[in-house]
């Protein structure tokens, strides 16, 4: 080539393609190949073109293009590059470069992907006019092209679709410029309903910015994890890394709208298994379309550029109660807040599902809380109290001693009056005048009330003194034990199982499941079984835990239940019978494949075959 266009910043390759077509005056397209590759047989390929290397071999000397900046800077491969892994990636780049350009498609997987490829491509209008401004004409935008996007990312307008097509093309080797196309006045206006009009912004903006770096692959693995940690922030994953579907699906569907999400070819409902969320969420097996990966993004409050810096910063974990050491919040101890507990056990709690966070300090002192924690002062906070230790015991037996008022005692001790009144009746320890005096009075309350209701129970006597009863159960539970009435229910006796009625009565009824497995309406074969008749009598345990005390009903089940082999030979039957009703001969391969049998029963049943069917 004598000459070859200037590419525009954004520009796709395909467009600088259509530009050289018009300018060199080529009458047709196959010419405009040779030029260009040396090959007549290229397809004009918008996502992924190949045969790079030739291209830049044949441009005109003096050129400063090479294949590895046109496919960062004019190809879609930076668009699919973090979310590959890098064998794959470098796969790409060698399949651009070369003449293998039927198989890119099938390498980043086009072909699979329920996202289909949009047809017809788009500009924006306000762009034309400034390109026509700026560089003299206007030329095909590569971030215009991606899947999902609707407007541009750099003018609040929609994009227009024209019926330029890459996927369906009659002449598969056809270049077509915008200012061509610009002159055909049959357009087609894509409108955007207002309440997307911010999610499509968003997904314009994280295309161009993934068009215009040069990413690497970010690893399936770390992009699992890091959405699965944002979960977990978000309370729609527990501490494990278990997502709660129930509240994350219609919560996405809620956030980016179903009508967007149909038309992105991306809508979920909560009664479907194995979607491409479950997919991207679970154990990483598969890619998986950008266009969706920006979704769940915006979802998530997240951008390429944040998402990326926290990947590469290892901020990926999930840390309900920030990083350790924690401080020890023992307020007896000469260590009080300073940070030195290492390690924090975390668990679930079964009434919310938010991380609960113990903490066990070397001096004895447990306690825990709920999280996760929303600022730095969380770290100071108890939820709960498990256990207080040696050193706060000693405290407290010290300055139980000291002439200092309940309340007092409370506060150095960093606890309830309550528990200060417990622990010291616990450990045996002498209590202040007040208390004791408030615990005789309680306690000769309730002797006079269990004097006078001596028929009553303790559930009845605690409804009669409320307060007595609450105060001793808390302070001094052991002597309220010893002064209380003796429980009295009578233990209900266990009724006796008749096992002879019973096995009698199942016994009937393995035999009427097993009589409505093999004659009954249903569209599946079903083998008798044990489990299967367990299930339809609703005994499946006693069939498999308790049958030796149903002796009938053994013997009916060894009469009734199939093996493997009769089983087959009851669907061979029966699929014979079938093709009888359809055909006058019954061949005998068609009989093999609708009975569905595999090589080594097919020599096994061989006589059964043979009686039905004609060679």
């Amino acid at each position: 080539m004598i000459y070859f266009p200037s590419l525009f910043p954004d520009e796709i390759l395909y467009s600088a393609f259509s530009r050289y077509h018009r300018d060199s005056g080529n009458e047709n397209h196959k010419l405009t190949m040779e030029d260009l590759f040396g090959d007549t047989q290229v397809c004009a390929s918008l996502l992924f073109p190949s045969h790079l290397t030739s291209l830049c071999d044949r441009m005109p000397p003096g050129s400063l293009y090479s294949p590895e900046e046109l496919i960062i800077y004019h190809t879609f491969l930076p668009y699919y590059a973090p979310f590959i892994s890098d064998k794959r990636y470098l796969e790409m780049k060698e399949i651009m470069k070369s003449g293998k350009g039927t198989s890119a498609y099938m390498q980043i997987g086009k072909p699979a992907s329920t996202v289909k490829t949009q047809q017809g491509l788009r500009y924006c209008p306000t762009c034309v006019i400034r390109d026509r401004e700026i560089y003299g004409e206007a030329y095909w935008h590569r971030s215009h092209q991606a899947d999902g996007v609707f407007v541009c990312h750099y003018h609040p307008n929609a994009l227009i679709t024209t019926n330029v097509t890459h996927t369906k093309q009659r002449n598969k080797h056809e270049y077509v410029s915008l200012e061509i196309i610009l002159k055909n006045e049959d357009l087609q206006y894509n409108p955007v309903p207002p309440q997307s009009f911010n999610i499509l912004k968003f997904i314009a903006e994280q295309t161009n910015l993934l068009l215009s770096s040069s990413w690497n692959p970010l690893g399936l693995l770390k992009l699992n994890r890091f959405y699965v940690s944002k979960l977990q922030h978000m309370g729609l994953a527990n501490h494990t890394g278990r997502i709660r579907w129930a509240d994350l699906i219609p919560a996405f569907n809620l956030f980016l709208g179903k009508e967007l999400l149909t038309e992105l070819q991306s809508h979920i409902e909560l009664s479907q298994e194995a979607t491409w969320l479950h997919k991207l969420l679970r154990k990483p097996r598969v890619t998986c379309h950008p266009l969706r990966h920006l979704l769940v993004l915006g979802f998530l409050g997240e951008t390429i550029e944040s998402m990326t810096n926290q990947i590469s910063d290892y901020k990926i974990s999930y840390e309900p109660f920030g990083k350790g050491p924690w401080p020890c919040l023992n307020k007896a101890a000469n260590h009080y807040k300073d940070p030195v507990i290492s390690s924090c056990e975390i668990t679930r709690c079964s009434k919310t599902g938010m991380p609960v966070g113990t903490f066990s300090c070397s001096c004895g002192f447990v306690y825990s809380r709920k999280g996760p924690d929303q600022s730095n002062d969380d770290r100071f906070k108890i939820g709960r109290i498990k256990n207080f230790g040696e050193v706060w015991n000693e405290k407290l037996r010290i300055i139980s001693q000291q002439d200092i008022s309940l309340r007092e005692m409370s506060r150095r001790l960093g606890c309830d009056p309550k528990t200060v009144i417990s622990r010291l009746s616990d450990s045996k320890t002498v209590i202040s005048s007040a208390v004791d005096q408030e615990s005789m009075r309680y306690k000769e309350e309730w002797k006079k009330l269990i004097s006078s209701n001596s028929e009553l129970s303790v559930t009845e006597l605690r409804k009669l003194n409320q307060s007595a009863y609450t105060w001793l159960y808390r302070h001094d539970r052991t002597w309220l034990h010893e002064h209380s009435p003796v429980n009295r229910k009578s233990i209900k006796k266990r009724e006796r199982i008749n096992w002879e009625e019973r096995d009698h009565q199942i016994a009937k009824e393995v035999q009427l499941a097993a009589n409505e497995i093999l004659y009954g309406k249903s569209d599946k074969l079903i083998r008798v079984t044990k489990t299967e008749i367990g299930r339809r009598i609703g005994k499946l345990p006693l069939l498999f835990k308790m049958l030796h005390k149903l002796p009938e009903t053994a013997k009916q089940l060894n009469v009734v239940l199939e093996t493997v082999e009769e089983f087959q030979k009851r669907r061979i039957n029966l699929k014979a019978v079938e093709l009888m009703n359809t055909n006058a001969i019954v061949k005998r391969w068609e009989l093999i494949r609708v009975s569905g049998l595999r090589k080594k029963f097919i020599e096994i049943h061989h006589d059964v075959i043979d009686d039905l069917t004609v060679t």
